[in-house]
């Protein structure tokens, strides 16, 4: 409880003590007192769907585009998916948001999309129903959307999506034309999907979907479901993860190790370092709290977010953090008078910064003082991973990526690239001799386009990620 005391203040106080706790930390992001249902990001923006207000996109490149209204496909918009591809000669954009059937509102689609293509990404885009295979008599509203996309450099972009709601999970291969089930039980509700990125060398996806049961006594039980083969088989995940009145509301999958997941539930986090065979739970503080959202740092995967609201106070601001793979959890600052958290996005290029959705005071930023890609300033001095160079680095026939590396003992050590939106691209395994020295990697050039990358080490269990950057 004396955690709580914090919480207690009155909301005028309380907003004067955070700011100047936090003035650096904690500022606003825009679309202040907009009802934000759901965020995701893809290719450097990120989606809000609001509540009655439409859908918006905010480029965090520079310049900063502020906040573009993409419009209003229906009202009550649930949950939204993005996907961006740049091939050579295309720019093609695009965005599935679910919804709820409001026929009194004229909205009387699940699913509505938003393109813009061909050729040039400054075309304005427009909204059309994207539900064909959905039954709209069964599912009244969509739950959740998510998906993976890759582009080839010769071949067509790959976008599998997926979408639930009551009893079923649809999957559409097309970018939302048409829509195939491909699970069902009866008593299920799916509320929250998470996804690994293939690699550019594979068809398939792994993709989780969390939620909940009825059982066959009426108790509700959480439900996590994982499958690996692009949605055409999908494994019960669940374990005994708890036996009272309970769901999975959000999953988060660690980027540097394919057996860690964490699910938050209502009241707990809980997380497997099997794939989903055992969980342990790692609860923040007390049970006195309803999560919506969980995030990881990109670059630092023990780094977590969980947000959501208190039980007891239900319209406000919870976030608590985690820099040690949930082993242990505080709150970086008190709620004040914000709305409880819907949404949490680590900005993958700059991991110091988190974009926060509420229900009802819009987005801000989290700047992250004393977590960052830099983190190799608070590494053991036994091991070391110094600055990529060249960086940037301009590819060119004879290129060749080389690392200065320090370890106290030789041993196995395993470096693993990935792209902005996480995507592994290359991965690999080398015995180091003890002490300094130079390490260089072959790689393949046509795997790598113009843009930042995210060099990452491990050596017995100590992970390190360095950014480069990549020139043609």
């Amino acid at each position: 409880m004396k955690s709580k005391m914090i919480f207690f203040l009155a909301a005028s106080s309380m907003a004067l003590a955070t700011a100047a706790a936090t003035a650096q930390q904690f500022e606003p992001f825009g679309l202040q007192d907009k009802i934000v249902t759901a965020m995701t990001h893809y290719a450097g923006s990120i989606y809000a769907a609001t509540e009655n207000d439409g859908v918006y996109r905010r480029y965090l490149g520079q310049p900063d585009s502020g906040w573009v209204h993409l419009g209003v496909p229906a009202k009550n918009l649930t949950s939204i998916f993005a996907f961006h591809t740049f091939c050579p000669l295309k720019c093609w954009k695009g965005v599935l948001a679910g919804a709820t059937l409001n026929p009194a509102q004229k909205d009387s689609a699940l699913i509505y999309f938003y393109q813009q293509r061909p050729d040039t990404c400054r075309q304005n885009g427009s909204w059309a129903v994207a539900d064909s295979g959905i039954d709209r008599n069964a599912a009244r509203q969509i739950y959740a959307l998510g998906g993976i996309d890759v582009c080839h450099p010769i071949a067509p972009t790959y976008v599998t999506a997926f979408a639930a709601a009551a009893n079923a999970i649809w999957r559409s291969e097309d970018r939302g034309k048409s829509w195939k089930q491909v699970w069902q039980s009866a008593g299920a509700s799916i509320l929250t999907f998470a996804t690994r990125p293939r690699s550019l060398l594979s068809s398939d996806d792994e993709i989780w979907a969390g939620g909940s049961l009825i059982d066959a006594a009426g108790r509700r039980k959480p439900l996590m479901l994982r499958s690996t083969d692009s949605g055409n088989h999908w494994e019960d995940r669940s374990g005994q993860t708890n036996s009272g009145n309970d769901e999975c509301r959000a999953l988060a999958l660690d980027p540097s190790d394919t057996n860690t997941v964490y699910a938050a539930l209502q009241h707990d986090i809980i997380k497997s370092q099997d794939g989903g065979k055992t969980w342990i739970n790692t609860t923040p503080l007390d049970r006195g709290h309803f999560y919506n959202t969980l995030a990881i740092n990109p670059q630092r995967p023990q780094h977590i977010l969980a947000g959501g609201t208190y039980s007891d106070l239900p319209i406000q601001f919870l976030l608590n953090e985690s820099v040690d793979g949930g082993k242990t959890w505080s709150v970086p600052f008190g709620s004040g008078p914000l709305k409880p958290v819907t949404g949490l996005i680590f900005d993958p290029v700059d991991a110091q910064s988190v974009y926060i959705a509420t229900r009802g005071s819009g987005v801000y930023r989290y700047r992250i003082l004393s977590v960052g890609v830099e983190e190799a300033r608070n590494a053991p001095e036994s091991f070391q991973l110094f600055a990529n160079f060249p960086n940037p680095f301009a590819i060119n026939e004879n290129a060749a990526l080389t690392l200065r590396l320090k370890v106290s003992t030789a041993d196995q050590i395993v470096f693993r690239l990935f792209n902005v939106v996480g995507q592994e691209i290359g991965r690999w395994k080398i015995v180091a001799a003890s002490g300094e020295q130079n390490i260089s990697l072959p790689f393949d050039q046509a795997k790598l386009t113009s843009g930042i990358y995210f060099m990452q080490a491990q050596w017995r269990g100590q992970r390190i990620t360095r950014k480069w950057t990549v020139l043609r």
